[in-house]
């Protein structure tokens, strides 16, 4: 994956939208998210144009699947190296949040990987239990009160 100047501000939507997507922004996640971008441009400080983005953004505004079009032609790698990003953001505050699980979803989706490539990001919940005993105790109600 290239970071252009354009793809390196569609990776900023990315993760911002990341940090955004449980309705709260926290200093970790944009700290992560700082940290990750400047890694990956090997700088000590961020264009100028990432800190404004940073500053602007806005999720009310914010199109996943227009942000992750440029990636949609990349190798399958360096489309799972974009979603481990965003599962780091994700992940800065300590707390992972249904809607920022649901945000990376929509970004693989956004991307065109299958769930079974980054299954391994996403939370899982299987609820694999027979509540047919549970339901038929409740419909019959509790035992009668004893008589004194």
């Amino acid at each position: 994956m290239t970071t252009s100047p354009d793809r390196i501000l569609a990776i900023t939507d990315l993760l911002l939208g990341a940090s955004h997507a449980d309705g709260v922004h926290k200093g970790d996640e944009e700290a992560a998210l700082r940290k990750l971008l400047r890694g990956w441009l090997k700088a000590d400080e961020l264009p100028e144009a990432v800190d404004e983005r940073i500053e602007s953004f806005k999720i009310a505004s914010f199109d996943v699947k227009q942000a992750a079009a440029d990636f949609v032609g990349d190798p399958a790698d360096s489309k799972r190296k974009l979603l481990e990003l965003v599962a780091a953001v994700r992940d800065a505050d300590g707390e992972v949040d249904l809607d920022e699980d649901a945000y990376l979803h929509d970004v693989a989706r956004a991307l065109g990987v299958a769930e079974d490539a980054y299954s391994d990001l996403v939370l899982s919940i299987d609820i694999d239990m027979d509540f047919s005993e549970s339901v038929a105790a409740l419909r019959k109600g509790p035992p009668p009160i004893p008589k004194k």
